[in-house]
């Protein structure tokens, strides 16, 4: 029998495995087209965008782009032919016509009849392939990356990864040779359950399995076996990513997540002791960073070389009046007091901002009432200028809202988009728009249905959700909604408990579904999905 080579070992692996296919919000070509736009270049509408993923599994990232922009062209390339088939199931029951997907190896490809895309997408692929794909990767990223396009890749880093390697090498170790993926999962645990009993308290490998059992909890199997235990998982150091991506004619343009390339966000001794030396080199500096925060992993935006000059790694004021913004930053007492007095907004789990200014705590609270939906720079300078007491000093309010656009967006408070993300009307039934609606239909048979809101975020759907929100097409009113999920009560497709019990009663059950259908626009702003105007008649 002929020995697979390595990346024919590689497509078995997630043929016997497939990986789940979600949305990555940071990948979305909207997020990667505003941050561009900050940094100082210009890219392509989405509306006519071309979008291509390598390593696209079964095309969750790139469903809900492909749905939401009918005339976008979306292509995608995994080496799995079982990826590729669910993803034209998915692609099929959808009835998307703007989408291919390929089976294919990005280094043996004939690429030439590809032509060039807006939005090359590369996440979860770049670590986990030998180093000769990786160039591979590069290359095909400028080979296909139009003159204007952005390119995403996701990696793994060093320093994070020095410890998470121990814990990598100690399961690979306990695996024995053709186990099956279930085999390789339980051994790997049981060595992790063996080190814990024996690790010295506080110690690297203690500090390690901590971290490793903290991720655990929130993944599955799949991502053990294609993370921790894939043949592949080469982290490196950023500045040698981005001399690799130079040697393949890109640069870098930024982070995807922005907060991770200012070193003002770590406070004064980070700033007195890198800024002065590595300012001058924004590559440098952000090494130096990921040292700081011992970073294991990044979301890197490159664009062609060519381009490079006309970068600038630092936020722009002047590009804010294109911005379309929203952020979560609710207050911690009830109302803005137009004064001078300290409010704190936010999460105070997760951190708090403070705010003293009357212009700063108008548009926060402007910000807040318009979540999850976006308003524009002069949208949100006419709602503080609507809210600020009459009579009162005007202040300086233009420059006061891009001082507060300039601190959200540098510490990752707000997301930005070059267009509004807004429902186009509130008034009529309650209509979900038609991407999301038929997405929840496809997947609410699913062990884990889910649907992905205009944030480009799979949001998971609670047992009730799978069987409402796909009736929301705008045909049915209050009384015929509510009438719909009292028979799929009675079907015992869905249960009721009140008191810990279920219940069975015909006149409490309805009014608890139709309290459920009351409750739809709320639970719709929780997913963050657009409701929409009734079609004309």
């Amino acid at each position: 029998m002929t020995e697979r080579g390595p990346v024919e070992a590689l497509r078995a692996d997630y043929d016997d495995a497939p990986y789940e296919s979600y949305s990555h919000p940071r990948s979305a070509p909207g997020h990667l087209a505003a941050v561009a736009w900050l940094f100082g270049l210009e890219c392509a509408q989405l509306s006519h965008a071309r979008v291509l993923e390598i390593g696209c599994a079964a095309a969750g990232n790139l469903i809900p782009f492909a749905a939401t922009y009918p005339d976008a062209r979306v292509v995608g390339i995994d080496l799995s032919r079982v990826h590729v088939a669910q993803g034209r199931e998915r692609v099929r029951a959808l009835g998307l016509a703007n989408v291919e997907l390929l089976v294919g190896d990005i280094g043996q490809m004939d690429l030439s009849g590809l032509g060039a895309f807006d939005y090359v997408v590369c996440h979860g692929v770049y670590s986990w392939v030998p180093r000769e794909v990786q160039d591979q990767l590069l290359a095909a990223c400028r080979h296909l990356l139009a003159p204007q396009g952005v390119a995403y890749l996701s990696y793994n880093v060093y320093p994070g990864w020095k410890a998470k390697e121990i814990v990598r090498d100690a399961m690979l170790l306990r695996v024995p040779p053709n186990a099956s993926p279930a085999e390789r999962v339980r051994h790997a645990r049981d060595a992790v359950d063996f080190l814990e009993s024996v690790a010295q308290p506080d110690g690297v490998l203690a500090r390690a399995l901590a971290d490793h059992r903290m991720l655990a909890a929130e993944t599955g199997d799949y991502y053990l076996l294609h993370e921790e235990l894939e043949a592949y998982n080469i982290p490196c150091y950023f500045r040698d990513f981005v001399q690799r991506a130079r040697d393949h004619g890109l640069d870098y343009l930024a982070e995807a997540q922005l907060e991770y390339m200012f070193a003002q966000n770590y406070g004064p001794a980070v700033v007195d002791g890198l800024v002065p030396r590595y300012g001058h080199d924004h590559v440098l500096l952000e090494q130096h960073l990921d040292f700081v925060l011992n970073r294991a992993f990044r979301e890197t935006l490159l664009v062609r070389g060519e381009r490079a000059a006309d970068i600038r790694h630092r936020l722009d004021r002047n590009r804010f009046e294109r911005l379309h913004v929203a952020a979560f930053l609710p207050p911690l007492t009830t109302e803005p007091r137009f004064d001078d007095s300290v409010q704190h907004y936010g999460d105070p789990s997760t951190g708090t901002l403070s705010a003293r200014d009357p212009v700063t705590k108008a548009a926060l609270a402007a910000l807040h009432r318009r979540w999850p939906w976006t308003l524009s720079r002069r949208e949100l300078i006419d709602e503080v200028r609507a809210q600020l007491p009459a009579g009162s000093e005007a202040p300086p309010v233009e420059s006061r809202v891009d001082d507060l656009l300039e601190g959200l967006i540098g510490h990752g408070h707000a997301r930005v988009r070059l267009e509004p993300v807004a429902p186009t009307s509130e008034a009529g039934s309650i209509r979900l728009n038609e991407p999301a609606r038929l997405m929840a239909e496809l997947t609410a048979p699913l062990a884990e249905a889910f649907v992905v809101n205009p944030w480009h975020e799979t949001m998971p759907l609670e047992p009730l959700d799978r069987y409402l929100l796909p009736l929301l097409d705008g045909s049915r009113d209050r009384d015929e909604l509510v009438d719909a999920l009292v028979n799929v009560f009675g079907e015992n497709r869905i249960r009721i408990e009140l008191d810990d019990e279920q219940e069975s009663d015909p006149d409490t059950v309805r009014a608890v579904l139709t309290q459920e259908v009351d409750g739809l626009p709320e639970r719709l702003a929780e997913l963050r999905l657009l409701r929409v105007s009734d079609p004309p008649p």
